[in-house]
């Protein structure tokens, strides 16, 4: 998702899903349930943005077997499955398919302790084992952090609809990104070919970093229903070289690429630009207007030098995030930007831009005075 955004000498611009088919394969009463997983992007075992689970990577599974008229059954109430290799998933306790049952039904959440209290009590996060819906404690988001999945709700009938035998040997749960991620890139504008730009300071701040997730009962064709609240007023700062997210570097100033591309008066998407935070995993939330209250916003310094000429150095520049629009263009008028919602990857490009001073001169022509000519007779 792109967004854009004009700004006095600088331009900024900012910014899915897999269909899977499974094969049921018949299977006896003694097969133990197992589980395999599937992730449509990233979690703190895998690298942020990576799209596969890696070694120490966990989720929390929950579920229960149904019939009619009994009563559905729980089956899995917070029970931890693990993998050593991001393939193979295996937990403690097996459970069997019980074929005197209709059918089994799972709810899942990555990693297993994101309802762990500090004291490690309620690790269960209180989640409903047949209806998958639960409210987690607060969750602090400190920018070095894995995503926070939900799996799809999985329903496996004992049969299908001509009787054969449907119950799987290994339950695929797909999962879901309840987080945003977030990148942020900077380049130059053509007009600025000749010069050399640099952006020596890069910050991203008053970010609400704690919230609780809320998915409800009212899974969506089988997908979750997500939502964050902020129980409080907590808010951060994130910035490459803070130790949080060092993908780049930018203890010295940092020249930025030329975006070869762009073209104010026909918008396109960037030819080129210069990483400056990446894979950032953030809380979602909605932008507060520049003039109001502690708006998210971008706080960067940068200088361009022209050979010849003085350089022009712009300090503690401010962007609000709230001003992003989707039109890399002059202006920022467009579609704005309202929002990081979940499970939505943003990428947000700043342009810089400027225009010389440049002079052009011409010579205003005498004025005549109205008469044809002034005369003198001497005799």
């Amino acid at each position: 998702m792109k967004r854009y955004i004009f700004i006095a000498a600088a331009m900024v611009l900012a910014t899915v899903s897999c269909s899977k088919v499974y094969d049921a394969t018949p299977v006896n009463h003694d097969v133990p349930i197992g589980f395999g997983s599937w992730t449509e992007t990233l979690t703190k075992a895998r690298t942020q943005g990576s799209n596969t689970f890696a070694s120490g990577d966990n989720f929390a599974v929950y579920g229960y077997k149904d019939k009619t008229p009994t009563a559905p059954a729980t089956v899995f109430d917070d029970v931890e499955v693990s993998t050593t290799d991001g393939n193979t998933w295996t937990y403690t306790g097996t459970r069997f398919w019980d074929v005197s049952y209709d059918s089994y039904t799972f709810f899942a959440i990555s990693p297993a302790a994101i309802g762990t209290e500090a004291d490690g009590t309620n690790s269960s996060t209180n989640v409903n084992a047949q209806t998958g819906a639960f409210v987690t404690r607060a969750i602090t988001f400190g920018g070095d952090d894995n995503d926070i999945l939900v799996a799809d709700k999985k329903t496996v009938l004992k049969t299908d609809g001509s009787g054969n035998f449907n119950t799987y040997a290994t339950v695929p749960l797909v999962f879901n990104h309840v987080a945003s991620l977030v990148d942020f890139k900077v380049k130059k504008g053509t007009s600025l070919h000749n010069a050399t730009v640099t952006v020596s300071a890069f910050e991203l701040s008053d970010i609400d970093n704690v919230g609780q997730l809320t998915v409800t009962a009212a899974y969506t064709d089988t997908h979750p229903v997500a939502s964050w609240t902020s129980p409080g007023t907590a808010r951060t700062t994130y910035g490459p070289g803070d130790g949080v997210n060092d993908d780049v570097d930018i203890s010295s100033p940092i020249t930025i690429a030329e975006d070869t591309a762009f073209n104010p008066a026909s918008p396109t998407d960037p030819a080129s630009s210069t990483d400056l935070i990446k894979s950032l995993v953030v809380m979602p939330q909605t932008f507060r207007a520049s003039g109001g209250s502690n708006p998210q916003k971008i706080t960067m310094s940068y200088k361009i030098a022209v050979t010849g000429s003085a350089d022009v150095e712009f300090t503690d520049k401010l962007v609000y995030l709230y001003d992003f629009d989707n039109v890399n263009d002059a202006d920022n008028g467009d579609t704005p930007i309202a929002s990081w919602e979940p499970g939505k990857h943003y990428t947000f490009y700043i342009t810089i831009d400027a225009h010389a001073i440049n002079f052009s001169a011409t010579i205003t022509n005498w004025v005549t005075t109205g008469a044809t000519g002034y005369n003198y007779l001497v005799n």
